[in-house]
């Protein structure tokens, strides 16, 4: 017997999906090649999959990059389906499961997406702050060139010049 699900969130992004699965409670590791080996599963992992502690007939269900989206990798009929965990969490079915993990991945999704905006709004703000250092500087040096002396004054967030000469 097997089966086909589907979600309606693909899952493209590593730390959206583990920091989902993490506050599901769902314990997930990222397979690396310190500890591929402490895992005992029949199917062979391989380095970047995401162990989670929901455990079926083949070991511990995991993710895998597949196409640039990460896909569960399990027992489809769920035999031994249990749930390894520290939790009082119940097992799911996986249909369950990813429809729960796919709400949960929408809102961290949102959350990175808000992250992103921040470091953005943060880079415009660091690339204005260099220009106008720069044209700071640029009209010091060139008062000084023309031989005005130049007091700098800070009123209300903003930068004055003052330049006067002596003749």
């Amino acid at each position: 017997m097997s089966a086909v699900i589907t979600t309606a969130t693909p899952f493209t992004i590593q730390d959206v999906l583990v920091n989902a699965l993490d506050v599901l409670g769902y314990e997930p590791t990222i397979v690396t090649i310190d500890n591929v080996s402490s895992f005992n599963h029949s199917n062979p992992l391989q380095v970047s999959d995401i162990i989670t502690n929901r455990k079926d007939y083949y070991g511990h269900q995991y993710f895998r990059l597949v196409n640039d989206q990460w896909v569960l990798l399990h027992d489809s009929s769920e035999m031994n389906g249990r749930l390894v965990s520290k939790t009082s969490k119940q097992y799911q079915s996986v249909g369950l499961f990813l429809k729960e993990l796919s709400a949960e991945y929408t809102k961290q999704y949102n959350i990175y997406l808000e992250y992103l905006a921040e470091l953005e709004k943060q880079r415009i703000e660091a690339e204005r702050k260099a220009r106008v250092e720069e044209t700071r500087k640029r009209a010091i040096e060139r008062a000084k060139a023309q031989g005005y002396v130049v007091k700098e004054k800070h009123i209300n967030g903003k930068i004055q010049l003052v330049c006067s000469r002596t003749i």
